[in-house]
């Protein structure tokens, strides 16, 4: 133990000493400081906080993932290049300490300024926060909707993929009734096709026309819930990407279950049973609502949620055929129920980009173990790119395709997945983004990043690394 410590020791004195270290440091100082009091966000002192939140530790995660990535490579490259890989062979310490202690040492000292970063940018924003004046109805809404971690449901859309094919399949039987030649279309034009397909379902699933209404169903909530229930929705006026939003008007309308407990019965909890439930329809006033804004409102969970089910409806009341609103349905409504306080998921955003840098550090030293420098940095460069690319690929792919695709599209999506089941998807570490929405960053995803990227990929990864180390190693002390 006392070899493996005092190797770690030498590597985070040796990035100390380091004058692009140094610098990388520097930066982060300057974002930490200076990015939070620069930033401006849409007006309001709530988009202040978000806008800080987010982009604070975001930057923070990108400027100490380059650090990683350059410091882990210099530590075990300048041991070729500097000579200092013979005195090493012939001493009497492990060549896998070696390796371990190097790679303990680089992320070690990154976790550090990790954690000193987060921890100054949480009491600059706690101090920004308590420092205004903000009215009970501010603070409160403040902290039920930024400093809180909540669970998010999104309607249940059904299988979208079958409904597209359905959709095309009704469109080729329509032109063939009227005996219309539907044009040829290559790879490319049919993936835009079908593409356009998709999203004129979409379109139609958030669609309420003037003096109609659409009900959503949610699934997977949880079977009781007696907090409140925030219903988060953006709506748009004509067109989604249109620019001449205004002012709308409806109301919102929900199912409540009524329940009617019987004090003779007692549940397994020795509370009150069910003896019989009634739905009843649940209305609120109506109201004017400022299109392409996001909007909040809270609803009661013990009357919205039924055995893990709920039921939201929206009403147009506006009159004109034109005046059609529509609503993004894979994000919006959707319902925000509180699982965890703000520090809490605070602390999981940062343990998710510790994570990331420790993958970073394992891809960097991997490489770095049997490779000049730069040519270390560009692997592993590379190997992020084509994580992204995969990943971008298989997404595009799926949205667009199904499993109605062209030959060359079934060998991309193929190729891809082969690549992201083999590379570790970096990106997915960096959930810094989710604070300042409110939305839960959760356990399980993080500890599948864990298991299957960390554990599964990475830990291979280290395995080889250390071999190709010791390896090395070896042909130098026997060219010696």
């Amino acid at each position: 133990m006392t070899p493996f410590l005092a190797i770690v020791k030498l590597t985070c004195r040796s990035a100390v000493r380091s004058n692009v270290f140094r610098f990388l440091l520097f930066l982060l100082i300057v974002c930490v400081i200076l990015v939070p009091n620069t930033l401006k966000g849409d007006g309001t002192v709530r988009g202040y906080l978000q806008v800080m939140l987010e982009y604070s530790t975001a930057f923070v995660a990108v400027i100490l993932s380059t650090s990683v990535i350059w410091l882990a490579c210099k530590e075990f490259c300048t041991d070729v290049e500097n000579g200092q890989l013979h005195m090493i062979v012939v001493k009497p310490v492990s060549r896998v300490t070696v390796w371990l202690g190097k790679f303990t040492g680089v992320f070690l000292i990154h976790f550090v300024l990790l954690a000193i970063s987060f921890a100054f940018i949480y009491v600059f924003l706690m101090f920004q926060y308590n420092r205004q004046n903000f009215t009970p109805a501010e603070r409160a809404r403040m902290e039920n909707e930024v400093f809180v971690g909540r669970r998010a449901f999104t309607p249940d859309l059904g299988d979208l993929n079958q409904k597209v094919k359905d959709e095309l399949a009704r469109r080729v039987a329509t032109a063939k009734k009227l005996g219309e030649a539907l044009p040829e279309m290559d790879g490319a034009a049919r993936r835009k096709y079908v593409q356009s397909v998709r999203m004129e379902i979409l379109a139609g699933m958030g669609e309420v026309r003037p003096g109609k209404s659409k009900i959503w169903h949610y699934t997977g909530l949880p079977e009781s819930y007696d907090g409140p229930v925030y219903i988060g929705f953006r709506i748009y006026s004509g067109n989604i990407g249109s620019k001449n939003q205004k002012i709308g008007e409806g109301f919102w309308f929900f199912r409540y279950v009524q329940r009617i407990l019987d004090d003779n019965i007692k549940d397994r909890n020795g509370k009150p049973a069910v003896k019989e439930t009634r739905e009843l329809p649940l209305q609120l006033p109506p109201e004017q609502i400022l299109t392409s804004a996001y909007k909040e409102f809270s609803v009661p969970g013990d009357i919205l949620i039924y055995n893990g089910t709920a039921y939201v409806g929206f009403a147009n009341l506006q009159t004109k055929e034109s005046e059609v609103m529509h609503f993004q349905v894979t994000e919006s409504p959707c319902l925000l129920l509180k699982e965890t306080s703000f520090l809490s998921n605070y602390l999981r955003a940062m343990l998710g980009i510790a994570l990331g840098i420790l993958a970073l550090g394992l891809i960097a030293s991997s490489f770095a173990a049997f490779l000049s420098m730069p040519t270390a940095v560009f692997l592993t460069l590379s190997y992020l790119l084509t994580g992204l690319f995969s990943h971008y690929l298989i997404s595009s792919i799926e949205s667009t395709g199904g499993d109605n695709l062209e030959l060359m599209d079934k060998v991309g999506s193929v190729l891809a997945r082969i690549m992201i089941s083999l590379l570790i998807p970096v990106q997915e570490f960096f959930v810094s983004g989710h604070l300042a929405t409110g939305t839960l960053i959760e356990f399980s995803h993080l500890g599948a990043l864990l298991v299957f990227n960390i554990i599964l990929k990475g830990l291979p990864l280290c395995l080889l690394g250390i071999w190709l180390y010791w390896r090395r190693e070896l042909a130098l002390s026997m060219k010696q």
